[in-house]
């Protein structure tokens, strides 16, 4: 399905050239696997989405609005899930701390990385 776990293992290389890692002061649990975590939330999010398209077809309000409260809470949960991704990339890009170089206007990635043009 995926590998987030990459992004995870970017961080972490990139962070080591500037200091030894430390798994302390990040918004991921780097001992999670999170293609793991992420499969797990979004089975539990279609379980509950199935369980609310049943309700409606059944017109069981009761039922539907406890798949929503679940469903929400699963949503959350992603959402969170990538927050956290997108502070540790926030953190080893632009902080202070690891000084990556800013890249020069009009900056284009080599082709040796076969890169898709966009």
């Amino acid at each position: 399905m995926t590998n987030i776990n990459k992004i995870k293992n970017a961080i972490q290389a990139l962070a080591e050239h500037n200091s030894s890692f430390s798994d302390d002061n990040w918004s991921i649990n780097y001992k999670l696997d999170l293609d793991k975590e992420l499969r797990g939330e979004l089975a539990k999010l279609q379980i509950e989405l199935d369980l609310l398209t049943n309700a409606i077809q059944e017109n069981d309000l009761d039922t539907a609005k406890y798949a929503l409260v679940m469903a929400r809470i699963f949503s959350l949960n992603l959402s969170n899930f990538f927050l956290n991704i997108f502070e540790d990339i926030e953190k080893v890009g632009w902080s202070e701390e690891f000084k990556l170089p800013t890249l020069p206007e009009g900056y284009q990635i080599p082709e040796r990385y076969n890169y898709p043009k966009k």
